[in-house]
């Protein structure tokens, strides 16, 4: 019996610490950039992913949103989706100040990618001007099918091994 949940062990670790492609597309740019101050205030805003978006006709699965700092949405039209890039058009009657820039998208996956950032945009920054300053929100944790399955698999197995061992000194 020992050898079997040693043997089952071993195999279950070997497949449990095999890297799986369970990555999630992520944001790897943007225009405007994350707390970046923009003079003129932009026509446009995209955001590009780390792997392809889906796309289904008739509807509306990936969003953009950019909301002035008078916290009226200045975007118009359905955003454009081109491979892992999501852009929509800006009013040129924008309010300058912050600018919130809120996104969902669905990954290749099938995965939900929920976010926003800010910038700033007026046609009086400077050059040398600092960004405003803009919390983060707090990240979430995400634990991987594997760790799962593995941490029930070793709390098993830890059970197992002490009830055999609690049968051997009988």
């Amino acid at each position: 019996m020992r050898k079997l949940l040693s043997v089952l062990f071993v195999a279950f670790l070997g497949f449990a610490t095999t890297p799986q492609a369970f990555a999630h597309v992520e944001v790897v740019n943007s225009f405007p950039e994350q707390f970046s101050n923009v003079n003129p205030i932009p026509t446009q805003v995209w955001i590009e992913f780390s792997g392809n978006l889906q796309t289904l006709d008739g509807q509306a699965v990936n969003t953009l949103e950019v909301v002035d700092s008078t916290g009226i949405a200045v975007n118009y039209e359905d955003p454009i989706i081109s491979g892992g890039r999501i852009t929509t058009k800006i009013s040129g009657q924008s309010a300058p100040g912050a600018f919130t820039v809120k996104y969902r998208v669905v990954g290749d996956d099938g995965h939900v990618i929920e976010g926003e950032y800010s910038f700033n945009a007026s046609p009086d920054y400077a050059e040398g001007q600092s960004p405003m300053p803009i919390s983060a929100g707090p990240e979430k944790a995400e634990f991987s099918i594997g760790a799962i399955v593995l941490a029930v698999f070793l709390v098993i197995f830890a059970i197992g091994y002490f009830i055999n061992l609690k049968k051997d000194k009988r």
